[in-house]
């Protein structure tokens, strides 16, 4: 029983851990944020599911595969944001809005990764032009 939440949990985690290093908690300023931090983090989250995967195999396991696959996937996605340059973030966001909280596209948007500037200007001007396009075809 204790294995059938690690299949969302574990995930979560990752994507906490993303959201602190987004926010410049724990980065030292003189050692900023860089691909090689980013990537080691999308390794361990590709480690930790096939090990989870592996454990978990067993006839009566309550371990979800779909579902881990997906949380998995979610996680990946989240991470991968962090080393997109400001127009691939722009592109991402306009294309995957509902994949996840309007929070965390705005955190996304403001870090400073090694790939762009943050500019959380540029998310609320996007949200205004959306709201706007929107009002239009109402």
């Amino acid at each position: 029983y204790t294995l059938s939440s690690l299949e969302q949990y574990i995930p979560f985690c990752l994507m906490q851990t993303v959201r602190v290093v987004a926010e410049g908690k724990g980065i030292i300023h003189k050692a900023p944020l860089t691909m090689n931090g980013i990537e080691a983090l999308d390794r361990s989250g590709s480690v930790l599911y096939r090990d989870l995967k592996g454990a978990t195999a067993f006839d009566n396991s309550f371990w979800d595969v779909e579902l881990a696959a997906l949380s998995f996937e979610r996680s990946a996605s989240f991470m991968a944001m962090m080393e997109l340059e400001m127009e691939e973030l722009v592109a991402y966001y306009n294309a995957n809005q509902t994949d996840f909280p309007e929070s965390d596209f705005m955190l996304m948007f403001g870090m400073t990764g090694p790939r762009r500037q943050g500019d959380v200007g540029r998310f609320h001007m996007i949200n205004r032009r959306d709201k706007k396009h929107s009002k239009k075809k109402s």
